[in-house]
């Protein structure tokens, strides 16, 4: 079970994203969802992940992330920033390739920033492992290290959806 959670500002087209505990991808469904949302908005002009209280995070996390970076680089042109003070989370982010489309900064600021908690409401299995392949898709599209860790899981779990999406195909 996640200890951690996301919260989520926004100030005049400028988005904050702060990850606090140990995030896993049970918390980060919503934050999946709003990333669609601010993806479609013509007004965004930065954004910054806080993970300056952070103390662990997972790959689908990562991944979300990375199509957070991606999505704005590609849609408005931003580099958005990440904020880091653990040196493991700093190490890992830039070992799955995030540092291509984040600028990393080590910040010690106030860690009380005006952001409130994104809260998860019903999680289906469908939803969780649609999440779950995208992110890791993501991932993979940032380096070839990345391509070559996850394919196994990506090629299984895009076996197991094809199940699902056959078995309520038959059902219809």
């Amino acid at each position: 079970m996640s200890t951690g959670h996301v919260e989520y500002a926004s100030l005049n087209g400028t988005h904050i994203f702060k990850l606090i505990g140990e995030v896993r991808a049970q918390s980060c469904i919503s934050l999946d969802k709003l990333l669609s949302k601010i993806e479609q908005q013509s007004n965004v002009v930065g954004a910054i992940v806080d993970l300056t209280q952070t103390t662990f995070i997972d790959s689908t996390v990562l991944g979300i992330l990375a199509k957070l970076g991606l999505k704005l680089k590609q849609i408005h042109q931003i580099q958005a920033v990440m904020l880091s003070t653990n040196p493991d989370i700093t190490t890992l982010a830039n070992s799955m390739g995030l540092g291509q489309v984040f600028v990393i900064l080590n910040y010690c600021g106030d860690p009380k920033l005006c952001t409130r908690e994104l809260i998860e409401g019903h999680i289906t299995h469908n939803a969780m492992l649609t999440t779950v392949l995208d992110a890791h898709k993501t991932l993979m599209k940032l380096n070839e290290n990345n391509q070559n860790m996850f394919e196994p899981l990506v090629k299984q779990l895009q076996k197991e959806q094809d199940t699902i999406e056959k078995v309520s195909q038959q059902n219809v």
